[in-house]
């Protein structure tokens, strides 16, 4: 490393036990000289051409400009001065998670390529449809073709808990997409698929692009049979889930009927209808898969003498609901459009009544604020049982498309102000939160929640639900 700025006197790095080869480092010190302004820059030894001192006042006023002209993208102007700091801290955290030709899984920490976090809605959301365009694209390339179809192989390895992660196995066949973009075709061991053709759904109906909708209409074809072929075996309506969502690290449902997937699914099939119909395709296989699996949702995984979803179904045994359902369960369920007004009223109510509440306190703060978490499931098992920023973000979605604007108020501005005022880092949108009780917060700028941030104030807070594709815009 060098740094620019003729005053400073660079210490030798041996005086603090640090070599260029184990733990590389830059010290030393400078005189403090009043009201004079100085300037570093740092550079990679030999990445870029030598500059002088003289021209880092220029250098730090075009980065200066960038970064204002990048701040203020997105304007917040409502009477609650904690909220109008949003917009910037927002921008900036969705340019941090982009790194083209795709979202990042976070800004820092797990700064890898996955496409099926939640961070990519970002794009739409905040008016970068050239970005949004460029990450289907790049991962349309890496969509598996073949072979059509393939064997379910179970990893011994692991205990026959997954499937082996081999190009050409049931799940890696004919539709799988890839965890990198640009046609690096690879097995790994998430289903992303179910989120990033629901990003995609929600691109078409931003934009209207049906030149798009034709180009990505292959890829679109292709998922939804990979998803009946490997999680509807049994042509029942109801979809398994595999590692398909932010809680997947230890949700597991071996191979049962599962609320959250089957509403993925249920959307994108009745999207695919309207969309075949608009291509002059033929919507009726899509629009029969999509009726099938709201039926089924209503029969089977409808808990009418409780009022709400079950997790899931066991495949086997005695093939019992698990009644305690997760917020994601609940908010899938208005997010993808299977559940009606009523069916919305009671499921909320069961997050009201049967996830825990946890205060959110601080000096100065004059209301209640209070923040959940993500199930009442013991004992602790991480991703089953947190307090995430994500999780509350698409809670609070759930209330506004509920019509609880009150309590989708509370709970959004109480994950806010705790995550960007309260935590260890201002302006922050964390992965977990300082109330998760195991692990604390934790990673700065997590993609997760900074799409769901962006969708949550879009169409939650302001209620701007797009409907390019039909030529109207409904603001709710």
């Amino acid at each position: 490393t060098k740094l620019v700025n003729p005053n400073f006197q660079q210490s030798p790095l041996s005086l603090y036990n640090s070599t260029a080869d184990s733990l590389p480092a830059l010290a030393g010190w400078m005189p403090a000289a009043g009201n004079h302004t100085e300037y570093f820059t740092f550079l990679k030894q030999d990445s870029l051409p030598d500059l002088i001192y003289s021209s880092l006042p220029g250098v730090f006023e075009a980065a200066e400009t960038a970064r204002k002209k990048l701040a203020d993208r997105i304007r917040v102007n409502t009477p609650d001065p904690y909220i109008n700091t949003l917009g910037g801290a927002l921008s900036m955290a969705a340019d941090a998670i982009w790194e083209s030709p795709s979202f990042m899984h976070g800004a820092i920490g797990w700064r890898m390529r996955l496409n099926g976090w939640r961070g990519a809605y970002t794009a739409d959301v905040l008016g970068w449809h050239d970005r949004a365009r460029a990450h289907f694209r790049a991962y349309a390339l890496s969509q598996v073709d073949s072979p059509a179809t393939g064997k379910v192989v179970a990893d011994t390895l692991l205990n026959l808990a997954r499937q082996q992660e081999q190009m050409g196995t049931a799940v890696f066949s004919s539709g799988y997409i890839s965890r990198n973009p640009g046609g690096d075709k690879r097995p790994h061991h998430y289903d992303m698929n179910l989120v990033f053709i629901d990003q995609l759904l929600w691109h078409f109906n931003w934009t209207g692009d049906t030149a798009f909708v034709r180009e990505m209409w292959p890829l679109l074809k292709r998922h939804l049979a990979w998803e009946k072929r490997n999680f509807d075996p049994d042509d029942d309506g109801l979809y398994d889930a595999y590692a398909a969502i932010w809680a997947s690290d230890a949700l597991q449902y071996s191979g049962g009927a599962v609320t959250h997937s089957s509403a993925y699914n249920y959307r994108a099939n009745k999207m695919a209808a309207m969309l075949a119909d608009m291509l002059q395709e033929d919507p009726a296989a899509y629009r029969t898969e999509a009726s099938k699996i709201i039926k089924a949702i209503n029969s089977v995984l409808w808990m009418k003498d409780k009022g709400w979803y079950s997790e899931y179904k066991d495949a086997i045994g005695r093939q019992q609901l698990h009644a305690a359902p997760a917020v994601w369960t609940i908010y899938h369920g208005l997010d993808s459009d299977i559940a009606d007004p009523f069916q919305a009223y009671q499921g909320l109510q069961y997050i009201d009544h049967h996830i825990p509440h946890i205060p959110v306190r601080a000096k100065g703060l004059d209301k209640d604020y209070v923040t959940i978490s993500t199930s009442n499931w013991m004992p602790y098992t991480w991703s089953l049982n947190n307090v995430a920023l994500a999780e509350l973000m698409h809670t609070s979605l759930a209330y506004w498309q509920g019509s609880r604007n009150e309590t989708a108020f509370q709970l959004w501005k109480s994950a806010l102000l705790e995550s960007m005022y309260l935590g260890g880092s201002p302006g922050n949108f964390q992965q977990i939160s300082t109330y998760d009780a195991a692990r604390g917060e934790a990673y700065r700028d997590f993609a997760d929640p900074v799409g769901m941030t962006a969708r949550s104030l879009v169409q939650g807070l302001f209620g701007i639900l797009p409907d390019a594709l039909n030529q109207r815009m409904i603001i709710k």
